[in-house]
């Protein structure tokens, strides 16, 4: 299983996460995968614009931080559609877990067969896992 997620989508669904955990970046949005169910899997976390210290290019950036990959589009492309790519080219759609809720990833996702995780749903499931942990 691998864990494909809409970074953005899910940093932007507002009233789940309680006040300790609100306002998170994509580093924390990594820690808390790192600490949660998910973290025995490959995660890709995609997320729109540039990367952190890039600075005049436009080109997409892929960093790996804790075993965690983050890709950053760049300025002339969108998340949603490395997305939906990445979706058309997995070999095993089935084991694919895509997190968003942006209709035209769901749709992308679906068509393949892959495993569609709500953005509210998964950081419900990240909270949880958090508290769980004694956090």
């Amino acid at each position: 299983m691998a864990l494909l997620v809409d970074a953005y989508n899910v940093l932007h669904v507002t009233g789940v996460l309680p006040p300790d955990l609100a306002g998170l970046g994509v580093l924390e949005l990594r820690d808390l995968i790192l600490s949660s169910r998910f973290r025995h899997m490959p995660v890709v976390l995609v997320c729109d614009g540039l990367g952190p210290g890039v600075r005049g290019a436009d080109e997409a950036s892929t960093f790996i931080e804790q075993g965690v990959t983050i890709h950053y589009a760049g300025t002339h492309r969108d998340a949603d559609t490395h997305i939906e790519r990445a979706v058309r080219a997995c070999t095993d759609p089935h084991r694919l877990n895509v997190v968003s809720s942006d209709r035209r990833i769901v749709r992308a996702a679906r068509r393949r067969r892959c495993r569609i995780i709500g953005s509210d749903v998964f950081l419900e499931t990240l909270e949880s896992d958090w508290r769980r942990a004694g956090r």
